[in-house]
């Protein structure tokens, strides 16, 4: 799965860090993200998913609250870098292009999956 991700971190100053990458795999409760700013192993970081839908009027975007538990860097020698967090599930809706007449329904949020 090859999908858009932004994440944010704090660093041990309370400073805010963020970066963007893509995902080599994910699963209901995790992720591993290629990127070149890694967040540190056992950081707690904000993510969010997107993928476009077949209709091309929306996205649907995934949140969590996930912890790095593991990071790489120079994977197979070329120069790329990801981690891997995991946390309680991702939040799921529905995101209407901008201008679109539809609205998001915050009743058909789901948390997770079970």
């Amino acid at each position: 799965m090859n999908a858009s991700v932004i994440f944010r971190w704090k660093g041990l100053g309370k400073e805010q860090f963020q970066g963007e990458g893509v995902t080599r795999d994910m699963s209901v409760s995790g992720v591993f993200v290629l990127t070149a700013a890694c967040p540190p192993i056992d950081s707690v970081v904000h993510a969010e998913v997107a993928f476009p839908r077949s209709d091309g009027d929306s996205k649907v975007e995934m949140k969590s609250e996930m912890r790095v538990m593991r990071v790489e860097s120079d994977m197979a020698n070329d120069r790329r870098s990801g981690f891997s967090a995991v946390g309680k599930g991702f939040a799921l809706r529905a995101i209407p292009k901008q201008g679109s007449q539809s609205a998001t329904d915050p009743a058909k949020e789901t948390q997770g999956a079970e």
